[in-house]
Formats: C-alpha cells, structure tokens, sequence
C-alpha cells in the first residue's frame, strides 16, 4: 500500500514470541490482511529477539542458542483511520519505539 490513504504503523518486540503475538491478534482479532504485516530484525543481524521466550527456549534435552542480536520489528500498512487502533494494540502487546509515517 502506498497512497496517501494508508500508514506504515511500526513498533519494536523484545522477543519474537511478542512479535508474534502481535501480529496473531492484529489478523485473528481484528482482521488485517497478513500481507500487510512485516516482520524484520530492528537491526543489521537477524534475530530472535533481545531475550529467549516461546519456541526458541530449552524444551529438554537440547540446548538453546537463538540469535540475540536485538529487537524484532513489526510494520503494518494500516488505512489512515484504522492507524490509531494498530497503534493502541502494539502498546497493549509489548510493543515499544512505536513509529507511524
């Protein structure tokens, strides 16, 4: 989406257990197009986020080395007024550095 009608809404998770989270509810609950949803790492690295959480923790046995590099970054292209309720849901799922343009 890039006409003027829509916003690129974008927060940062600390995990991607968060992340996902996030973007579950933004489709499940309220019926965004996951196309709209973008996952990235805040960073140059990827990442699993800042700390082990969900699937990346030690389930046994096996040890866990995730790559912690930083944050998990999440945009979604949203229509001009349904922005604040993206916005309103990242604060409400973890999500901080929330950016809109």
């Amino acid at each position: 989406m890039s006409d003027n009608a829509t916003k690129t809404v974008s927060a940062v998770f600390e995990t991607r257990e968060a992340a996902d989270y996030a973007i579950e509810h933004l489709v499940q609950q309220h019926g965004l197009n996951r196309a709209d949803i973008f996952a990235e790492p805040q960073g140059d690295q990827n990442t699993a986020g800042n700390r082990v959480s969900g699937g990346d923790a030690n389930k046994g046995d096996m040890p866990s080395q995730p790559a912690l590099q930083g944050g998990i970054k999440v945009s979604v292209d949203a229509a001009q007024d349904g922005a604040d309720f993206v916005r309103t849901t990242f604060q409400e799922m973890g999500g901080q550095d929330i950016t809109s343009r």
